[in-house]
């Protein structure tokens, strides 16, 4: 992997409560349904992450989705993004180097799809975020943007963590052994 000092990735991630009822996440973000979400971006010498933790701050369940876009900022128009099943990760193309993300999360479903940055994703995305749901778009060339939606229910005062990452490298095989040992990593954690 190549030492990395600049942002490689734009990750954003939204908090949606209800039918047009959301708000971007950036540092501390202000409550909703009752939900404190807190993210931390860092910049890897291999990519980007961005570690969330919620925390339900009332006496009753609550629930909440959470969407994460993530944009490889070097992707040019020869780009080919693809939704892998196998790899349950997305998968970038572009030139002579190749990028994957993937989510490590506690949420009770987790939803995929990579949307085009043109006309047509860009009403597909304003779709999603108003009615809180992903439409299935598994390959595009060119810019795009990967989505993930994740279903999160919380017990009173719960508190979730997770993290999403994107790696870039040369390599596709380089590139998905560090995706592996990531996120096993962070699904095992040593005990201390």
């Amino acid at each position: 992997m190549k030492d990395n000092p600049i942002r490689t990735f734009h990750i954003q991630g939204i908090a949606w409560s209800k039918k047009n009822d959301y708000v971007p996440i950036s540092g501390q973000s202000p409550a909703l349904n009752d939900i404190k979400v807190s993210v931390r971006e860092e910049v890897e010498g291999w990519g980007d992450s961005c570690l969330f933790e919620m925390e339900n701050t009332s006496k009753e369940d609550r629930q909440l989705k959470v969407f994460f876009l993530i944009e490889w900022l070097a992707c040019a128009e020869d780009g080919v993004g693809v939704l892998s099943l196998t790899k349950d990760t997305f998968w970038n193309y572009s030139g002579k180097h190749v990028a994957i993300t993937n989510i490590v999360s506690c949420a009770q479903s987790v939803k995929k799809t990579i949307y085009p940055l043109n006309l047509k994703g860009l009403k597909l995305w304003k779709k999603s975020l108003s009615n809180g749901s992903l439409y299935y778009y598994p390959i595009t060339n060119g810019r795009n943007m990967m989505v993930y939606m994740l279903d999160f229910s919380f017990k009173p005062f719960e508190v979730k963590q997770g993290k999403v990452y994107a790696i870039v490298g040369a390599m596709e095989e380089e590139v998905s052994n560090l995706s592996d040992r990531i996120k096993n990593g962070l699904a095992f954690p040593r005990e201390k």
